[in-house]
């Protein structure tokens, strides 16, 4: 009877076991989660990737929006016998060299007669360890009279080393009385460049001073009627000035090589740094001035507007 009993329940148990797992219930089916993906972040926003000159590398610098892409077509210039040319349309070349007294005494009907257009002659310097030191080039008289006797177009810049706007409008203001009694034809050109000596002044300065005291420098030259110009090379031009500040100023770029490729639109291009020239004793720097078939280039650009920085009383620049 024990037996029969046992297996009884068993059987009652076993079917129990069975009818509890059949449930009319909707099974829960587990939600079905889409991962929300991780957003993507540009380490180049802002920026423009251009050449850099230096052996094929290329550079992620910062953007310039308000400033044009120069529009001609890098492969569509050469550079033969020291001489430049652009093989596209819209577009033909002057040539140049800019000067000092390192050049010492130069036969300019010599260089003109060599083919040479114009002049770019450096009239003053400062020193880059002695703020007080603004000196007259030695040979600037002698080169521009001789330039201008010679039929060449005459431009000029000053070898600015400037840490704030005062230092910059003192510069500014030696350059125009250097220049008043000449025919410069030519942008007047700030030519600020830092001096990686021992006791230098620029060796470490930021873009936002360099930036204001160009502005400075151009607005003053601007309001006595010369087109100001700001000379510079690419790393300089690119990771120093603050290049959006300076639209409607000409640019004249340091870029030698038989193709120019600074990516900004500019008016002069520096093309090498080792030219001979006839009535030149020295290596001499050579430089393409850009004619437009629409009349602009050579710093033939509207009226500048360039806005004064605000001075702090130690005379440093604000924004």
């Amino acid at each position: 009877m024990k037996k029969r009993f046992l297996t009884f329940f068993a059987a009652a148990l076993v079917l129990a076991l069975l009818l509890s797992g059949c449930s009319h219930d909707t099974p829960q089916v587990s939600p079905t989660f889409t991962p929300v993906p991780t957003p993507t972040v540009d380490p180049h926003e802002g920026e423009i990737q251009v050449p850099s000159g230096i052996g094929g590398e290329m550079w992620w610098v910062p953007e310039a929006p308000d400033l044009a892409p120069f529009n001609f077509i890098p492969t569509q210039f050469n550079v033969v016998d020291q001489m430049p040319s652009y093989a596209g349309e819209g577009l033909t070349l002057r040539r140049g060299v800019d000067v000092s007294d390192h050049q010492q005494q130069i036969d300019w009907q010599a260089v003109a007669d060599y083919g040479v257009d114009f002049a770019m002659i450096r009239c003053g310097w400062r020193s880059y360890s002695d703020p007080a030191n603004v000196n007259e080039d030695s040979r600037f008289r002698e080169n521009i009279e001789g330039a201008l006797a010679a039929g060449l177009d005459v431009g000029v810049y000053f070898f600015s080393q400037a840490l704030n706007i005062v230092e910059a409008a003192e510069e500014a203001v030696f350059t125009l009385h250097l220049i008043e009694d000449y025919n410069v034809t030519l942008p007047v050109f700030f030519d600020w460049e830092p001096m990686p000596y021992e006791g230098s002044r620029t060796a470490d300065v930021d873009g936002e001073t360099v930036t204001a005291c160009c502005v400075e420098f151009c607005r003053l030259v601007q309001a006595m009627g010369y087109q100001p110009g700001m000379y510079s090379y690419l790393k300089l031009a690119y990771y120093t000035y603050q290049l959006n500040e300076l639209q409607g100023v000409s640019l004249w770029m340091g870029d030698p090589g038989t193709k120019p490729i600074f990516y900004y639109d500019h008016d002069f291009w520096q093309y090498t740094y080792t030219a001979t020239v006839p009535g030149i004793s020295v290596e001499v720097d050579m430089d393409a001035m850009y004619v437009r078939s629409d009349g602009g280039g050579g710093g033939a650009a509207p009226a500048v507007t360039v806005t004064p920085a605000a001075v702090t009383p130690d005379g440093g620049a604000v924004g």
